[in-house]
């Protein structure tokens, strides 16, 4: 009785903190916007002063992220004793990811084109779009020259882990902790049983300082929405504020498509999908990051969908690291849009290669905010937009990217009830319970 009654309070813990912070979310736009209209001296050092207690909170978050996805990888991994089941997760998890990318691509493609036939642009604003001052290409040729083939190969094995997690790239530490924890199985069972006591007070600890940091929700959220929103205010207008509005309602609507796709595809139900959803999607809105979502996005799936830990953490690290379900969604958008404005004519040949080539970056685009700087640029201006139309709409990336990342975390999410299903794991309803 004791611990229903436990976990009857954490769950109305969590889902109070879920609704402080989406209130905290809209009070920082409200507020920030109406700052930003005022230009009140005393409100404008309201705003710096705020700043820094966003960046704390996200930074108290990103400083669990590298024990809790070495742990729960180790963990997941370990407690998987069947190798052939763990390589069967990771490779439907892969065909997933990529579905559900394709599946964004021929979305994006069809709702792009019929929301442009009905809400037109106005001459004026094409004019404007047409006419931006030119922009020097060399300003930005090295931070946006895309990795080889070669060097994202090689890459992908880390000559030093610790470096890699210093430096945020997280698919070689992946790497790496997948091959350490296959080879953890493989030695005697007093001495792995030893290790995994590490790795599962590891997990234990980084999951309570988790909990400890999203408490705070609520104030991170709103320090960190309302200085942005205090800058911005409402000066995207014409051209940007289409492009925008374009954007975020594709997404937003692709979004609510992963609803019924996990309901159906990965059977459960929707309140779970939803509770299990909210708490990560919180955090990906105000820090603009898949990797600051991915312990509430652990914690989310814990409390309300059926999954074995080992799998769920699995999984969700798997995705995170790799799989930015946005980006034939925003890219194929975007597309479309300067295809319209600059009267560009794109065949279905090279409209898939555009796809296959985002999808490939989609893979190795790090889970931060704004992800890599502008790595579409070469692929654009070989179609024939303009660097400086390119660079203009980038501009909106503060705002659009909020939406994308949740787009992602969601997208997340989703991936783990489709593979769960699929591969057919044991799901652990007792263990829920007692959570």
């Amino acid at each position: 009785m004791d611990t229903q009654n436990k976990s009857m309070s954490k769950r109305k813990v969590s889902t109070v903190t879920s609704i402080l912070t989406f209130v905290g979310l809209f009070g920082g736009f409200v507020f920030g916007i109406a700052i930003n209209h005022w230009h009140s001296p005393a409100l404008m050092r309201f705003s710096s002063v705020l700043e820094p207690v966003g960046v704390i909170w996200t930074n108290a978050l990103r400083m669990t992220i590298i024990p809790l996805i070495v742990s729960t990888l180790v963990i997941g991994i370990t407690s998987i004793r069947d190798q052939r089941m763990m390589g069967r997760l990771g490779g439907l998890s892969i065909i997933t990811f990529i579905g559900l990318l394709i599946f964004g691509a021929v979305y994006s493609n069809f709702t792009t084109r019929a929301l442009m036939g009905r809400f037109r642009l106005d001459s004026d604003s094409v004019a404007a779009m047409r006419s931006t001052p030119s922009v020097d290409p060399k300003l930005y040729a090295q931070e946006s020259k895309p990795a080889g083939i070669t060097e994202t190969l090689t890459g992908i094995i880390p000559s030093n882990p610790f470096k890699s997690a210093a430096d945020g790239a997280l698919l070689p530490l992946i790497v790496f902790t997948a091959v350490f924890a296959m080879a953890l199985s493989r030695i005697e069972e007093d001495r792995r049983q030893l290790m995994l006591k590490f790795f599962y007070a590891l997990s234990d600890v980084s999951m309570t300082m988790v909990r400890w940091v999203l408490k705070f929700m609520p104030v991170g959220v709103f320090a960190l929405v309302l200085p942005m929103a205090s800058r911005m205010g409402f000066s995207i207008v014409g051209v940007l504020g289409y492009y925008t509005i374009l954007v975020c309602s594709i997404l937003i609507i692709y979004t609510l498509l992963l609803y019924p796709i996990a309901v159906f595809a990965g059977r459960v139900s929707w309140r779970a999908f939803a509770g299990a959803s909210a708490p990560a999607q919180a955090v990906a809105a105000s820090s603009r990051s898949s990797m600051a979502s991915l312990p509430a996005l652990i914690d989310g799936a814990q409390r309300h969908l059926p999954y074995s830990q080992g799998v769920s953490n699995f999984i969700l690290s798997l995705a995170t690291s790799t799989f930015k379900i946005n980006r034939t969604v925003s890219s194929t958008t975007t597309l479309l849009f300067y295809a319209y404005v600059y009267g560009l004519n794109f065949d279905l040949i090279t409209l898939g290669v555009f796809i296959l080539t985002v999808i490939a970056q989609s893979f190795t685009t790090p889970g931060i905010p704004g992800g890599a700087p502008m790595p579409m640029l070469p692929v654009y201006v070989a179609l024939g937009v303009p660097v400086e139309g390119y660079i203009l709409l980038h501009t909106t990336e503060p705002i659009t990217d909020l939406v994308k990342t949740v787009v992602n975390v969601t997208g997340n999410m989703t991936a783990l009830t489709i593979v769960s299903r699929i591969a057919g794991v044991e799901e652990e309803e007792s263990t829920k319970q007692t959570k």
